[in-house]
C-alpha cells in the first residue's frame, strides 16, 4: 500500500495513553477539590456487561492475557478512560507524583476549529470527517476504517493504567486515604482517527516564571475522545493483601480460579491469540478459534466513545515543541523469521505550531505544523526457538524545528517507538530412518510414521528418502510395494506409509526409507 493510501486509512492517533478507568470520575472533573488518589467506583459505567470470570476451570482466559501483558511493556499510556464521554476535552487535570490524574477547575485548551488544521502532508483529509465530529462522540468510523491505532493489554490500579506490571504497596501509600483498591486487567484497543484534534491554548494559560506556560497547578489537559472497545478482569485489593507486584498477585487469584475476579466489557472487542486461549469480549465473542500461535489479535468489531488523550500543558505553549503522536503504537511488523528482515510504516503526526525536521537513522523527513508524514521501521530478529516467538524491542526518532533559529523548547526530542515481532526458525527439519524387518510376512505397520510439525509451523514438504525394498529391483513402488508420504489434512504434519507382499512359503520382504519432513514457519499475527 502506498504512503498516501496509508496515510488516507489512518489520519492521526494519540501515542499515549494514562489514567481513568471507565470513565465513573467523568462527572468529577468538572467540579473542583477530588481526592488526589481516585475512589475505586463501586458503579459500572454504563452498557458494560458484567459476568464473572472465574468459574470451576480457572481464569485461563485472563490468564491469556496476563501472558500477553509482558509484550505491551513499552507502550506508553497517557489516556482517561470514559465510556460515557462525559470530559470535556482541554479540561486541566494535576498529575501527581504517584503517577494519579486529579481534574483542576480550569479550561487550558480549546479544540483548534477544524478549517484551521491543515492536512496530512501526502495524505488529504478524509471527507466528512471533521475532528469536530470525533471529538463530539460522532458515528463510529466505518467497517473499512477500523485500523487500530493503539493496543494496550496491563494492569490498572483503580483508574490508573501501569503497564504490565506495579509494586502494589506503593498504592496503599501514595497519598491517599483508601485501604482498598480495585486490581484490572485491561485489554483495549483505539480505532484509527479520521481526523487529527488539535488545540489552542485559553486565556487561563499564561507566561511562566521560568519560561514556558502555566495554567493553574494544571500539569496536562484532556484531549479527544477516542474510540474502540476494552475487556477488564476485575479484582479487588486490601492493604493488608497488598504484597509485591500487581501481576503476581492477579496471577495467583486466577490460578487459584478466585470467584472474586469478574469480567467487563465495552464495546466488542474480539481477542485471540496466546497460548491457544481465545479470549471473548462483548456480544461478538472471540473470533475464530483453534490453537493461537505466540501472538495476541485484537479487532474492535463495535467501537464505541471509550478514551480520552492527555497532553501536557506545555503542548499548548507558543513555542512548544510538542512530542508527536505515532500510530500505530505498537508498531508490529508481523511474522518475520531469524535472519529475515520485516519492515512496517508508522503514521508520524507533528502536534507542534512549527514545522519539523524528522530523523530517523539516515533518512530525514519535514512535516508541516499539524502535518503528518510516515516513517518505515526495519528489524532483523535473531534467535534459536523451534516456535513462535514474540520479540520486543525500542526503535528511537529525534525531532528538530526546521527552521534552527525557531525559540521552541526543547530544541529537539527523542522519541521511543515500541517494535513487535512473532518470529522463529524459518524451518524446522526432521529426518529418521524407518523399516520393517526382513522376513516373509514382514510388519508394514512398523513402516508407518505419522509426524507433528511445532506449534506455529505448517509442512512444507514430506518426502521419503533412500528406499529400498526387497522387490527385483529394489523399487518400493513395483510389485505389490507402495511408498507414500503426504501432508496431513490439516497441514501440520506428515503421514509415512509402507506396504507391500507377505509370503507365508518362500521368499522374504520388506521396506526400509528415511522419512523427512520440512515444515514453514507459520505464526498468525
Amino acid at each position: 500500500m502506498s504512503g498516501a493510501g496509508r496515510a488516507r486509512r489512518r489520519r492521526a492517533a494519540p501515542a499515549r495513553a494514562g489514567a481513568l478507568l471507565l470513565g465513573v470520575l467523568a462527572s468529577a472533573l468538572g467540579c473542583p477539590g477530588p481526592p488526589e488518589v481516585p475512589v475505586a467506583p463501586s458503579g459500572r459505567a454504563a452498557g458494560a456487561g458484567v459476568l464473572p470470570a472465574c468459574k470451576e476451570s480457572g481464569c485461563s482466559q485472563a490468564g491469556a492475557l496476563l501472558a500477553a501483558a509482558r509484550a505491551f511493556s513499552d507502550v506508553r499510556h497517557d489516556y482517561l478512560l470514559d465510556t460515557s464521554s462525559a470530559m470535556v476535552p482541554g479540561r486541566g487535570l494535576s498529575r501527581s507524583a504517584a503517577g494519579v490524574f486529579s481534574p483542576v477547575g480550569l479550561a487550558c485548551a480549546q479544540p483548534k476549529a477544524a478549517t484551521g488544521a491543515p492536512a496530512s502532508a501526502g495524505a488529504p483529509a478524509a471527507a466528512g470527517a471533521p475532528a469536530a465530529a470525533a471529538a463530539q462522540g460522532g458515528p463510529a468510523p466505518g467497517q473499512g476504517e477500523r485500523a487500530i491505532d493503539f493496543r494496550y493489554v496491563g494492569i490498572a490500579v483503580d483508574s490508573v493504567l501501569v503497564g504490565a506490571d506495579v509494586d502494589l504497596p506503593a498504592y496503599f501509600s501514595a497519598g491517599g486515604t483508601l485501604d482498598k483498591r480495585r486490581l484490572r486487567l485491561v485489554a483495549m484497543a483505539l480505532v484509527a482517527d479520521e481526523d487529527p484534534q488539535f488545540f489552542d491554548p485559553t486565556e487561563s494559560v499564561v507566561p511562566a516564571p521560568g519560561g514556558g506556560c502555566a495554567c493553574g497547578r494544571a500539569t496536562h489537559f484532556i484531549g479527544a475522545v477516542k474510540r474502540g472497545a476494552m475487556v477488564a478482569y476485575e479484582t479487588d485489593v486490601t492493604a493488608g493483601e497488598a504484597h509485591g507486584t500487581a501481576i503476581g498477585l492477579f496471577k495467583a487469584r486466577i490460578e487459584a480460579g478466585d470467584r472474586r475476579v469478574t469480567m467487563t466489557s465495552v464495546g466488542e472487542l474480539a481477542i485471540e491469540g496466546v497460548e491457544g486461549a481465545p479470549v471473548a469480549g462483548g456480544p461478538g465473542g472471540a473470533k475464530g478459534g483453534g490453537q493461537a500461535l505466540g501472538a495476541l489479535r485484537i479487532e474492535v468489531k463495535k467501537a464505541v466513545p471509550l478514551a480520552y488523550a492527555i497532553y501536557p500543558v506545555a503542548d499548548v505553549c507558543r513555542f512548544s515543541l510538542a512530542e508527536p503522536e505515532i500510530a500505530p503504537l505498537p508498531v508490529d511488523l508481523g511474522v518475520v523469521p531469524y535472519g529475515a528482515t520485516g519492515t512496517a510504516q508508522a503514521l508520524i503526526t507533528n502536534r507542534a505550531q512549527v514545522d519539523v525536521r524528522v530523523t530517523h537513522g539516515e533518512r530525514t523527513v519535514e512535516v508541516p505544523a499539524h502535518g503528518s508524514a510516515e516513517l518505515t521501521f526495519s528489524w532483523t530478529p535473531e534467535g534459536v526457538t523451534a516456535g513462535c516467538e514474540r520479540q520486543t524491542r525500542r526503535d528511537t526518532f529525534v525531532v528538530q524545528p526546521k527552521d534552527a533559529a525557531s525559540p521552541v523548547e526543547p530544541r529537539e526530542r527523542a522519541v521511543v517507538v515500541p517494535l513487535q515481532v512473532t518470529t522463529g526458525m524459518p524451518t524446522f527439519s526432521k529426518h529418521e530412518p524407518i523399516a520393517t524387518e526382513m522376513g516373509r510376512s514382514p510388519d508394514y505397520g512398523r513402516a508407518s510414521a505419522d509426524w507433528t510439525c511445532p506449534a506455529g509451523y505448517v509442512v512444507e514438504q514430506c518426502e521419503p528418502q533412500l528406499s529400498s525394498c526387497l522387490s527385483s529391483t529394489g523399487s518400493c513402488n513395483a510389485e505389490g510395494y507402495r511408498l507414500t508420504a503426504e501432508a496431513t489434512a490439516d497441514g501440520r504434519g506428515c503421514s509415512f506409509r509402507c506396504t507391500g507382499p507377505s509370503s507365508s512359503i518362500w521368499g522374504d520382504h520388506g521396506c526400509a526409507y528415511t522419512a523427512a519432513m520440512v515444515c514453514r514457519l507459520g505464526c498468525s499475527k
